[in-house]
């Protein structure tokens, strides 16, 4: 009945814009559009817009069940600090779990993909990039797409949907690339020294974005050697992506974090070696074609 009652006074007066954040947006969990009022307001109060950036992901997400107890942590976490925190996640369909989605089934992640790039291009690019915390989103998506995976039959990779949504709110590939070099950098270096299976999952991720990035960029004249590749990407896009490439090898170091990489991977051992020596394969791929296209330019 509030609800109702709230939405009525709504359509019917105008409010000021603090009142219709603190008495309306808010306690309507109506978080796109405090996000918004924030990005108007030119308000940049980190932790509230944090708090909203978890709660739309979570609201997407939750309530479900789940057979793995790695999305059980994972979600766990993920709802910490939202506005959600009494959101349900059941292990395993019994306890009513048989009653809510099942996050195998992965239905949540158009509604997801879509909701994060309609509202990135709400606020990213507009003067107020702060209410859309790359690193953050980044994270939490990433995050989800990796545990995913993992409840998916063995070798199942999914596309790199986090970094693609990213793309489509118009985030440059430099950008993008920077953010997850920072993120596999802060996974790496947690407590307790490395931990294959979370470094792994990151820097598979990030050999699919510069894979990404360097298709992008040839495609800007009609040339590509990667394997796989669709040309998915337009000549305004490539040419872009071609000058942020170059920018990334002249003066980002690009290159010598890519043989970084590739030292991260042959020191890791475990039952994952296979898959490192893949990803491995990729990244030589990768190095060899910006050394043969872009280097000399």
């Amino acid at each position: 009945w509030e609800r109702g009652a709230k939405m009525d006074t709504l359509e019917f007066s105008l409010v000021n814009v603090s009142d219709l954040y603190n008495d309306y947006a808010g306690p309507l969990n109506l978080f796109d559009i405090c996000l918004c009022i924030l990005a108007t307001c030119n308000h940049n109060e980190a932790d509230s817009i944090h708090k909203l950036w978890k709660s739309i992901i979570c609201e997407e997400v939750l309530p479900c069940h789940t057979s793995s107890e790695s999305a059980m942590e994972f979600l766990g976490k993920l709802k910490q600090g939202s506005m959600l925190e009494e959101e349900t996640i059941v292990h395993g369909a019994g306890n009513g779990g048989d009653a809510l989605p099942k996050f195998e089934n992965g239905e949540w992640i158009p509604r997801l993909r879509n909701r994060v790039a309609a509202l990135g291009k709400e606020l990213f690019g507009k003067g107020a990039d702060y209410t859309f915390p790359l690193d953050l989103v980044v994270r939490e998506l990433e995050g989800l797409r990796q545990v995913y995976d993992n409840t998916r039959e063995e070798g199942h990779v999914s596309l790199l949907w986090p970094a693609q949504t990213m793309l489509d709110v118009d985030v440059s590939f430099y950008a993008l690339f920077e953010s997850y070099d920072s993120l596999q950098q802060v996974e790496n270096a947690a407590p307790g020294g490395v931990d294959i299976t979370t470094q792994l999952p990151w820097l598979s991720s990030m050999s699919e974005l510069l894979e990404m990035w360097v298709t992008a960029a040839l495609s800007s004249y009609g040339s590509s050697s990667m394997i796989g590749s669709n040309n998915l990407y337009g000549n305004g896009q490539g040419n872009d992506a071609s000058s942020q490439l170059i920018r990334g090898i002249n003066t980002g170091g690009l290159l010598q974090r890519i043989y970084g990489y590739r030292s991260a991977l042959e020191g890791l051992s475990g039952s994952n070696t296979a898959t490192a020596a893949l990803v491995n394969e990729r990244l030589a791929k990768i190095d060899e074609t910006i050394r043969k296209e872009f280097v000399q330019l």
